[in-house]
């Protein structure tokens, strides 16, 4: 929004998640006395598959995303060669489809890297969160909204999960955004002029009773 001049971020949808629990396990070692060509180093696994990640995400389009998050070393010491790994792995589209092909390719390429080095490994899915559509008809609402005040708008999928994609299962659901400093959300360096919350906090209102209006009729 910010960088395309944009006050109104029109949300049509959350994005689908899907979070995993990869194991990469090898043979601890001392680091000292193990030459490298007899090592089962865990580590070399993870650092492969976190390689092999940012290519799948790219692969998938623009709107593809994927990270590792969490990482544990285990036994955890300056001296020992990593016998065990366990990381986290988030993967982000707007479409579930492009998720379940960006998933065979993460468990593929988790076993070439274990076939890599000689590890064992396993890859369970942690938590699915399907893609969520907003309804149309408030979708409709915001846009005019922002429309009839003059606020230039730009259609946006959130990349964050909110609370409003668990209304939407139950109940008509949308949002707005409004634009952020730098991009940065969801974090506290985050930033927002009074004018831009002012717009946003106008044509949330203006949409809610526009809407209501459309339930009244």
């Amino acid at each position: 929004l910010e960088a395309e001049n944009k006050t109104i971020g029109v949300v049509t949808g959350v994005q689908g998640m899907r979070w995993y629990d990869v194991v990469f396990t090898g043979q601890s070692a001392h680091t000292g006395a193990t030459p490298m060509h007899l090592r089962k180093d865990a580590l070399l696994g993870a650092a492969r598959l976190t390689l092999d990640l940012e290519a799948i995400a790219k692969a998938n389009g623009p709107q593809a995303v994927a990270s590792i998050g969490t990482l544990e070393v285990k036994p955890s010491s300056r001296n020992v060669v990593p016998g065990e790994i366990v990381l986290s792995v988030d993967i982000r589209h707007p479409d579930d489809t492009v998720i379940d092909a960006m998933e065979v390719e993460l468990k593929r390429c988790v076993t070439a890297a274990a076939a890599s080095w000689g590890l064992g490994a396993t890859v369970s899915t942690f938590w699915d969160s399907p893609a969520v559509r907003f309804h149309p008809d408030l979708i409709a609402c915001v846009r005019q909204a922002a429309a009839r005040h003059g606020y230039a708008t730009r259609d946006c999928v959130s990349g964050a999960g909110h609370d409003a994609a668990y209304v939407a299962r139950v109940a008509p659901a949308t949002m707005l955004f409004v634009p952020c400093a730098g991009g940065i959300s969801h974090n506290e360096a985050e930033s927002v002029t009074q004018a831009d919350c002012a717009a946003g906090a106008q044509v949330l209102l203006d949409a809610v009773l526009a809407f209501d209006d459309t339930l009244a009729g």
